[in-house]
């Protein structure tokens, strides 16, 4: 009797044991179910958030999107204010200002929406410089560096030199060459077969590096020309032997400076048409110095919806954020294609010109029947005197850093 009694109370410890790991089981179960329900969710909210920011997801899972871009050294002379700006270093644009960024540098300022360093002579040498981009929750999303390079002034001796520059509407503006004046106590020397104040050049308005290498007339100002002169009949090509032979000239350096008339999505085209330039040259000359300027970003959308020429809108059709891609990709594949070129200074203007405040602006009534104003820019490409001013500092700074490599 006792032992029916022991068996039955082992056969209930049994079953107790039993519906106890089975209600344990249940229990993980019901668990893991809630915890992927819930990984889920977060999934799809953090997809919500990277796509409002513009980033996407690939065939693979990554997340992809967040390009950055610096190059490999920025020079910064003595008595120059050099900013890099975050919008303008990522092909997010404007877009960044949903990240948190920072600058990392032993010198110069972290700032909300750049980085900023004067050169002085107590600065002299090289640093690290970090760019770094996070997410809400502090994780590490992109990163770039770069060495930045803080330089002597150019001597007085190292002042003189003559310089061609080849460019575009982005050239023919005074404020720049009067700006390499001041830096240079007016001893360059400039060469073309036009005018731009008092200074010689060769800017063209409206030329892309695709006129420059076709026989394109050029009509927009006097005087006039049936041919632009880099144009040989017998290469059918850009020629800067011909161009050479032709004017006489023979600059110590050239400043090219073009890719706002061309740009598009794809950069490949313009580049090309860009590098043409920089190959022809050096396959004449192959120590000439070449200072590569990167086209500036535009105005904001204000800007760029309104720009108009008496009436009809001159970029009505484009979009801030479309437009600010073309420049960064463009800088990055000029970079690419170019990068064992000897003798080829870039110049970062792209990201060293403040082009959320260098247009030049007037106000506007918000709406047809307000009296409050705001203020709207009056071209979408060309900036005001401080924009081409920040743009020769740039150049001049990098002549600062390389001119002993050339003369």
């Amino acid at each position: 009797m006792k032992r029916i009694e022991r068996e039955k109370v082992i056969r209930n410890a049994y079953r107790s044991i039993i519906l106890a790991l089975t209600a344990c089981c249940i229990f993980l179960g019901v668990v893991l179910v809630v915890h992927e329900l819930a990984r889920e969710y977060e999934v799809e909210k953090l997809n919500q958030k990277l796509n409002a920011k513009g980033v996407v997801e690939n065939q693979e899972g990554q997340y992809v999107g967040v390009e950055l871009f610096l190059p490999e050294e920025i020079y910064v002379a003595e008595g120059v204010t050099l900013e890099l700006y975050n919008a303008q270093v990522s092909s997010l644009g404007t877009k960044i200002a949903n990240y948190n960024v920072k600058w990392t540098c032993a010198i110069g300022k972290n700032m909300q929406r750049k980085f900023s360093i004067t050169g002085t002579s107590d600065l002299v040498g090289e640093y690290p410089l970090i760019f770094t981009i996070f997410d809400d929750n502090g994780a590490q999303v992109a990163t770039a560096s770069t060495r930045l390079k803080v330089v002597k002034d150019l001597s007085e001796e190292q002042k003189h030199f003559s310089l061609l520059t080849i460019g575009d509407s982005l050239s023919c503006n005074t404020a720049t060459y009067e700006q390499l004046n001041l830096r240079t106590d007016n001893q360059i020397i400039y060469m073309g077969t036009r005018g731009v104040g008092g200074s010689l050049t060769e800017a063209r308005r409206g030329f892309s590096a695709a006129n420059y290498l076709t026989d394109a007339p050029y009509t927009m100002e006097d005087p006039h020309e049936d041919v632009q002169p880099f144009y040989d009949k017998e290469t059918d090509s850009f020629s800067w032997r011909h161009y050479k032979e032709k004017t006489g000239f023979h600059p110590d350096a050239i400043e090219l400076f073009l890719g706002t008339n061309g740009l598009d999505v794809d950069p490949k085209e313009n580049g090309d048409n860009i590098a043409a330039i920089v190959k022809n040259i050096h396959e004449e000359d192959p120590d000439l110095p070449i200072y590569l300027v990167h086209t500036i970003y535009p105005a904001n959308q204000d800007g760029i919806g309104s720009w108009n020429n008496k009436g009809q809108a001159l970029y009505g059709d484009r979009y801030k954020y479309d437009e600010d891609q073309k420049v960064f990709h463009l800088m990055t594949y000029l970079e690419e294609t170019l990068k064992d070129e000897n003798y080829l200074y870039f110049v970062p203007a792209s990201i060293c010109h403040d082009s959320a405040n260098n247009f030049d602006t007037e106000e506007v009534p918000v709406n047809p029947h307000s009296d409050e104003m705001m203020e709207v820019p009056t071209d979408a490409v060309h900036p005001g005197r401080a924009g081409y001013e920040q743009i020769a500092d740039c150049l001049y700074s990098v002549i600062c850093g390389t001119k002993a490599k050339w003369e």
